[in-house]
Formats: C-alpha cells, structure tokens, sequence
C-alpha cells in the first residue's frame, strides 16, 4: 500500500501574488516538488527515467483549495502515489498547515512520454513498483473540463511566444505556465478581489519552444473558463471557481 510522502516547506515571497498569498501556479510547483523529491529518495527521479528516454507528463489536475498559505508560513507538502496501470498513473497531492490541517488538494493524472518520439510509453515497472501504490486495469476519469461556449464571446485574450525559460527537462513548457497564462490575462481588480476555490485544468498538446499562443477567457457568473490555443489546437483548457473577497 502506497505510503504518502511529506516534507517541510517554506511559503517565501517569490512564490506568492500580490496579495502575500501563494499563486496558483506556486500551487503546481510545489506539488510537483514533493513528487519529484519522493521520486529521488526513491532512485527514480528525473535522472533516472531520462536515462531510460522517458519522462513524466501531466494530463490533468483536479485542484480544491480552502486557502492559501500565506508569504513565510510554514507548511506541508504531501503526496501519494495512488494508483498505476501499465500506461497511467493517479496521484494526490495535499499542502497542509503546520498543524497538519488541509489547505489544498490535488488530484492528478500522469503518464509517460518517450523523450525521443514524443509518444506515450510504457511505465517502467521498477518504477511503479517503487511506490508500492494500487495496481489497477483502468483508472477512473477525472471530473471532465467544462469547455467554451461558442455561443459566448471571449472576455478577455492575450498572446504570449513560448520562451526558453517556460521549458522544462522534459523538453516542452512546465505545467506551472498553464496556469500563469491563464491566470494572468485576468485583469488585475479581478485577482484582487476574487479568491480561487478551485481549479481544474486538462493538458491536451504540447507547447514547444517558440510556439506562439493565445491565453483565452469567458466568465461566467464565478467561474472562469480558460483554454491556451496554439492556433486553432486547443493546447490546454480548465475552469476556475471564485468567491468574491470581502474588502
């Protein structure tokens, strides 16, 4: 049985917004820190499967968030290696208060890519073994993406070129950017006056370098829907739940 993985941290200035609070994309960095470190106290970390020419992609992310933490606290990151089949992988994550009090869960859909033919491959079984999680012939879908309504104008669009710096060893753009590009085509008094509650957010194509894309909005009533076109793929899409923030 899958034992879940937890290590201190820090919340610092760098990984929060403008209201001291940890951004949402600092949300799935953290997250894929604690992996990543369970990963290497295991011996199968990034060096590892890229000696064996694979690497991990996200395919999507579930995210609940009853609050964020703020600039110097200190909390949890914790994961679990949940369930694998031979080509998929579910694993959660949670960020928890120094009293061990749920801040954010994650749940999450993984697989893995070959490096060279950039196609999906096999999970190596040593690795899946590692984590000793449940072994399963098929994995439960994740709550689907609510997608456009074509019917809708778009509120709000901006265009961003992919840059060197948005590319992760997995050679295409890091998941965390997603979530900045959808996150920043948001005007400004919207961020500072609306809190996330949830996010949930689908990868569909990569991004690689270079590749111009688009960062796309509609709002509805408290919820926003996103997508990232590169140019008339679809690359990424997700909805976003919002309260409003008593000022």
């Amino acid at each position: 049985m899958a034992v879940e993985f937890q290590m201190p941290h820090d919340v610092v200035y760098y990984e929060a917004d403008v209201t001291g609070k940890l951004s949402l994309p600092m949300v799935y960095n953290l997250a894929i820190l604690s992996s990543t470190q369970q990963a290497i106290d295991l011996g199968i970390g990034p060096d590892y499967t890229h000696e064996k020419g694979v690497g991990w992609i996200v395919l999507q992310q579930v995210v609940t968030i009853k609050r964020r933490p703020k600039d110097g606290e200190k909390i949890i990151l914790a994961t679990t290696a949940k369930q694998f089949n031979p080509f998929f992988a579910r694993r959660q994550y949670r960020l928890l208060d120094a009293n061990g009090h749920e801040l954010v869960v994650m749940e999450s859909l993984f697989s893995m890519i070959d490096m060279d033919k950039r196609k999906l491959a096999r999970i190596p079984k040593d690795m899946a073994e590692a984590y000793q999680p449940e072994h399963v012939r098929k994995i439960p879908r994740l709550t689907d993406v609510s997608g456009f309504d074509e019917t809708q104008a778009i509120d709000y669009k901006k265009e961003y070129e992919v840059r060197y710096l948005d590319i992760d060893s997995n050679q295409h753009v890091n998941n965390s950017k997603y979530a900045d590009w959808m996150i920043d085509v948001l005007p400004l008094e919207f961020l500072t006056t609306h809190e996330p509650t949830a996010m949930n957010i689908k990868y569909e194509h990569e991004v690689l370098p270079g590749n111009q894309i688009k960062s796309e909005v509609q709002v509805v009533g408290n919820t926003t829907k996103h997508r990232i076109m590169f140019g008339d793929t679809i690359s990424a899409e997700a909805t976003i739940d919002w309260t409003l923030v008593n000022i």
